[in-house]
């Protein structure tokens, strides 16, 4: 499957960027294959426009003053009117692990009382003065909001980011809290501080996450989509599936790819 950098999405660039402000409808549409995946971060609010934006398995719709976030890996694709416009931004990895971003939900719907000093933040940053700075400073002011929170704790992203990287892996907790230079005990109590689940449900979560992805998005059976995820038995895999999804693998395969929505 295809994965797209800052650069891919930005061919009119001549130079490769770690984070770029950009006006939605000012800027060319690439051309992209789908299903695809991006390698960076990304917010894109639309200020008009209608549609839907497909994240992962999901669709939701696209509304007005409608914040999405996208993280790396997640498989994406939308269709928008032609009258839609608004801002966004892109985030390599480098500099979002500077800026704690790890988006916990897709999108967030602005106040009516916030728009203005949104936007002031958005053509501030245009203007190119401290364009990182006012990245930081906007995320600050989203973070409150429980429903689109970058997590505060580090040791989650590089968790989640090790676990990513071994997903055709049975790594043990121990294996990784060795990586992360702490004690499987402080990995496991963050975890729980963090997102409520212990470090085991996290990579569990993780990986049924890319099951799910892999279900919709592959050719692959449900035995070598356990296989690839690093289950060694595929009757064990297909329980935590069906506990994890409320679907076995050919239920939940059989229900999304019925509805699902060609780009």
């Amino acid at each position: 499957m295809k994965v797209y950098s800052i650069s891919d999405i930005l061919p009119h660039l001549n130079q490769s960027l770690g984070y770029y402000i950009g006006v939605f409808e000012d800027t060319p549409d690439p051309i992209l294959e789908w299903p695809h995946r991006h390698d960076f971060y990304s917010l894109v609010w639309f200020t008009n426009g209608e549609g839907f934006n497909v994240i992962d398995f999901k669709e939701y719709e696209i509304y007005p003053n409608r914040i999405f976030s996208i993280n790396p890996k997640q498989i994406h694709n939308w269709n928008y009117s032609i009258d839609s416009c608004g801002y966004f931004i892109l985030i390599d990895a480098p500099n979002a692990k500077q800026l704690n971003v790890d988006f916990n939900y897709p999108f967030l719907d602005l106040l009516q009382e916030d728009i203005p000093f949104i936007k002031e933040i958005f053509d501030r940053m245009l203007s190119g003065n401290n364009q990182l700075s006012g990245i930081s400073y906007l995320l600050s002011l989203l973070r409150p909001n429980i429903a689109f929170s970058p997590t505060s704790n580090s040791v989650i992203s590089d968790f989640k980011e090790l676990i990513s990287e071994n997903l055709d892996k049975n790594h043990s907790i121990d294996q990784y809290a060795n990586e992360l230079g702490i004690t499987s005990g402080l990995l496991n109590q963050t975890c729980k501080d963090e997102t409520g689940l212990s470090a085991k449900q996290l990579q569990l979560e993780l990986k049924i996450t890319e099951a799910k992805r892999l279900m919709l998005y592959s050719s692959l059976n449900t035995s070598e989509i356990a296989f690839k995820l690093g289950f060694e038995d595929s009757s064990y895999f297909a329980r935590i599936f069906n506990k994890k999804a409320g679907y076995s693998p050919t239920g939940f395969r059989e229900k999304y790819l019925k509805n699902s929505i060609k780009s």
